[in-house]
């Protein structure tokens, strides 16, 4: 695994923790302890990781060898992730 698809995995992690802590304001969970796991990931690592990335991926496509990297579907998720989080953010 190189280390691009290691990133975008860590950023697909957190983005979904990311989603989750948009759940959790609706559907608290009774432990705490996994909620602020969650909250911390979503909230805190999600906005850093996932800007990371996408800078990187952006870096690597305009010099053309972006593709191969790391599967498509996930760098269009979480372009879409990006997307939505700096909406969420300025808004």
């Amino acid at each position: 695994m190189n280390k691009l698809s290691f990133w975008h995995k860590l950023a697909f992690i957190a983005n979904a923790c990311w989603l989750a802590t948009w759940a959790l304001k609706h559907y608290p969970l009774p432990n705490g302890d996994i909620q602020s796991t969650i909250v911390i990931t979503g909230l805190l690592i999600a906005y850093v990781v996932n800007l990371f990335v996408n800078l990187w991926s952006v870096v690597l496509l305009l010099q053309h060898i972006l593709w191969g990297k790391a599967p498509r579907w996930l760098i269009i998720i979480n372009f879409l992730f990006l997307i939505a989080q700096v909406y969420l953010l300025v808004k």
